[in-house]
């Protein structure tokens, strides 16, 4: 069997964590397949000149990240029409470069559907070769500020057709799977989460901190919120004052102005955007995580912290629900800072209510890589089998 994944959003060089979720999809299922990534560099940037950038990982694992000859003339609607074409017509190209070299998949693998998924339906009326769909975004909840029903008219038409000519498609949680059913009437849907390596995350047993430390690691977007933790934990009750807060990711001026305007620079840390290892190592050291975001889908963070055996406080939203519940943290309604603040209060009143390590144990055993990797070699052998 030989599936070739199309990926819309991965690692690159200007957005090295863009779609890195994706990438560890891929390591995962390579464990067990040879698979070959290809991902076209959405930048829209002016390039002169191709490039093609190969990373052989271990050897099962094949990843060409390409970026495009584009030449923008300055006129935005124009640029926007000539850019899609120039995409389209370029990663045609080395699609057909590729088949002729490595011969024809079996099964093309899309994550996220614009733009790889508009080459997948192109193969799929060319050649034949059928394509499933793994959809990662929550950008089809309505609380999400640039959702599918204020894109284009030309993006959710062709999102639609994508969706409508895939054998199957997959998302990382119940919630926006759901979504996707009912707003596109698809008919076959799995639902497959998103993955952690728990060679890095894992419970690692160490002696009590004396400051209970709170840890939030996100892209520092405005959905996620972090100037209402930050003020949320301003205004603990006066008893618990013994905390800290670690929040990691890029440099965010206004958050760092805000927490020296509340004069919390003793008890809020900024470590800036750390790697993979190191959010690991972050995780193994904190006593609890925390996450407000407005939407979301599954976010990896939250199963990574569930991993190293930390409770969870969470926004109630998209995918959430299904990895936190009363046994590993507790939920609250997004944008509610008085019951994220009740949350906070209570997760350090009774410290020894959940089990670090039943924690752990128990998000281990569904989100590793060999759990998740056999639920897509699953569905592709049963895609392959019906024909």
């Amino acid at each position: 069997m030989k599936v070739l994944w199309l990926a819309s959003w991965y690692p690159d060089e200007f957005e090295p964590t863009n779609g890195d979720f994706v990438r560890r999809h891929a390591k995962a299922v390579s464990q067990f397949m040879d698979v070959d990534v290809i991902h076209v560099v959405q930048a829209g940037k002016d390039f002169t000149t191709l490039s093609e950038v190969e990373v052989d990982n271990d050897g099962s694992l094949r990843e060409f990240i390409h970026y495009f000859a584009f030449k923008k003339t300055g006129m935005a609607w124009l640029d926007k029409i000539r850019y899609n074409k120039t995409y389209l017509s370029y990663y045609t190209k080395i699609l057909h470069e590729y088949i002729k070299e490595k011969g024809k998949p079996d099964l093309i693998h899309v994550h996220v559907p614009m733009k790889a998924g508009m080459v997948a339906l192109r193969f799929l009326k060319l050649s034949n070769i059928p394509y499933i769909v793994s959809e990662h975004s929550s950008l089809y909840l309505e609380t999400a500020k640039d959702n599918f029903y204020n894109r284009s008219f030309y993006f959710r038409r062709q999102t639609k057709r994508i969706f409508k000519h895939a054998a199957l498609v997959t998302n990382v949680s119940s919630a926006i799977g759901k979504v996707l059913e009912d707003m596109f009437g698809l008919k076959n849907v799995r639902i497959i989460p998103n993955v952690v390596d728990t060679n890095y995350f894992y419970f690692k047993p160490r002696q009590p901190n004396k400051v209970f430390r709170w840890l939030h690691v996100s892209t520092m977007y405005p959905l996620k919120n972090v100037d209402k933790i930050i003020r949320a934990f301003n205004e603990l009750p006066p008893i618990k004052k013994e905390w800290e807060l670690i929040i990691c990711g890029p440099v965010n001026k206004e958050y760092e102005q805000l927490v020296k305007q509340l004069q919390l620079q003793s008890k809020i840390k900024f470590t800036g955007e750390i790697s993979y290892e190191q959010v690991a190592a972050e995780m193994q050291k904190a006593d609890a995580f925390i996450l407000f975001s407005r939407h979301e889908n599954f976010p990896c963070v939250v199963i990574e912290a569930l991993c190293c055996g930390l409770r969870v406080v969470a926004s109630n939203v998209g995918g959430i629900p299904e990895a936190v519940n009363e046994t590993n943290g507790i939920l609250v309604e997004p944008e509610n800072v008085s019951a994220l603040q009740n949350a906070i209060t209570t997760i350090m009143q009774y410290p020894t209510k959940y089990s670090n390590k039943n924690i752990s144990e128990a998000a281990i055993s569904k989100y590793n890589y060999q759990v998740i990797a056999k639920q897509f070699i699953a569905a592709y052998d049963d895609v392959l089998r019906m024909g």
